[in-house]
């Protein structure tokens, strides 16, 4: 399992989150209050998301839910992912979200998208209960809750292979500039993705985010074989 360390080694970008620092139990996330605010989400003193991510959400959500069917999403944030899946024609639109304040924001969205199915947790806890190769996409964009978890998509890879039917397409903020590193793409073939394409995403990062400097990141393309 990537350490905190490693991951700082991967991608200097996480060592603002560490820097940060993370409430004492992932439990304490949960109620720690959701401040929406000039385009932004902050959770305890972290950046969570940012309204530049537009054009990069919706490459992430086009990936998704290209194949229709049911979809499954792991974080809510500021909705910005959930409203380009929706754009999409869906059997159902399955929503993980574990802060409670963004997830009264997530009951208010599927009250007005009747095939949105929210579901509150920790994800480590909530795709227990889903059923093996369930959905035809998997959309991960969580914000981590411990210092443990600052590369929190690659300890999801395996649970994503899991959850995917075959020809399912799983994909993911990647926290990657031009390409996948290729210790990154070990780590997805461990975890049973043999089949993984790279696009690159062009962005308009704000000189004074915090969690991203560079203009492009990587979308993920990974197809359960």
């Amino acid at each position: 399992m990537i350490k905190p360390q490693d991951a700082v080694g991967e991608n200097p970008h996480y060592q603002t989150m560490l820097d940060i620092g993370f409430p004492a139990k992932r439990e304490d996330w949960r109620d720690e209050q959701a401040v929406y605010k000039d385009g932004k989400l902050t959770i305890a003193g972290h950046p969570v998301m940012e309204d530049w991510e537009d054009n990069y959400m919706k490459a992430l959500a086009d990936v998704a839910a290209r194949g229709g069917g049911r979809v499954l999403e792991l974080g809510f944030g500021m909705g910005i992912s959930a409203g380009h899946v929706q754009a999409h024609p869906l059997r159902e639109h399955v929503i993980i979200e574990a802060n409670a304040g963004v997830f009264e924001r997530l009951q208010a969205f599927a009250a007005e998208h009747p095939n949105v199915t929210p579901m509150f947790g920790f994800w480590q806890e909530v795709t227990a209960q889903l059923e093996p190769g369930s959905f035809d996409g998997i959309l991960f964009d969580t914000y981590p809750t411990q210092g443990e978890e600052v590369a929190a998509h690659w300890f999801f890879f395996a649970e994503a292979h899991r959850l995917l039917k075959p020809g399912g397409v799983f994909t993911y903020f990647s926290d990657e500039v031009r390409e996948l590193s290729p210790r990154h793409r070990q780590a997805l073939a461990d975890a049973g993705f043999t089949d993984v394409v790279a696009e690159v995403c062009e962005v308009d990062t704000p000189e004074e985010c915090l969690y991203w400097k560079d203009k492009t990141i990587v979308v993920p393309i990974c197809r359960k074989r």
